[in-house]
């Protein structure tokens, strides 16, 4: 009698097991199905998808180049997902603008670290040290919100993962931009995306 009750045991824990994991592969985690994105405080809104684990994107904002005053020319900003919170690293970037087309001519750009914040949805951070930046800046200074995570109509999300794209994106009033691994992207007025390697 034990041995029929270990044999039919036996089955059955296998095919709660197989069960289980089935049940865990087609719910994902928190976090890889709620990203974040953070919504950059400029004249025309401007949207940046939060980067996932192993993925960077960047994002630059020129300044004016007739801002009197301004020790900078471009700001920079990296939105990546902490669990369920972005955090965002802001550096300033000093140097000749008008020969920046790609992702390498923006690292020869002089960089001086300003701040990294995290944010949970819907918390804002208006950044102190940067101010005076510009008509293109509400109210001169940089403010961004952790925000929802925004697909692009037309990609489709990795099974499994629906805040997923390519590498990420970015979205100035009603037009969105998806660098390529590697590329740099102009986003109409607001400004340009970069995908790292």
């Amino acid at each position: 009698m034990k041995i029929r009750t270990t044999i039919l045991l036996i089955p059955t824990l296998l095919i709660l097991f197989f069960l289980v994991v089935a049940a865990k592969q087609s719910h994902p985690s928190s976090t890889m199905t709620h990203r974040l994105a953070i919504e950059i405080g400029l004249e025309k809104p401007w949207t940046l998808n939060a980067a996932r684990e192993g993925q960077t994107l960047r994002a630059f904002v020129r300044l004016p180049s007739d801002q009197q005053g301004l020790a900078y020319s471009a700001i920079k900003l990296m939105p990546k997902m902490t669990g369920d919170k972005v955090e965002v690293t802001v550096s300033a970037l000093a140097g000749d603008l008008s020969a920046v087309k790609s992702c390498k001519d923006w690292a020869t750009l002089k960089e001086t670290p300003i701040g990294s914040y995290t944010l949970t949805e819907g918390q804002e951070v208006t950044v102190p040290h940067l101010s005076n930046l510009g008509q293109n800046f509400k109210n001169g200074v940089l403010t961004f919100k952790a925000v929802a995570f925004v697909m692009p109509p037309d990609i489709e999300p990795i099974e499994g993962d629906p805040g997923s794209t390519p590498c990420g994106c970015g979205r100035c009033d009603r037009l969105y931009c998806c660098p390529n691994r590697g590329a740099c992207l102009g986003c109409g007025t607001c400004g340009d995306v970069c995908c790292g390697n």
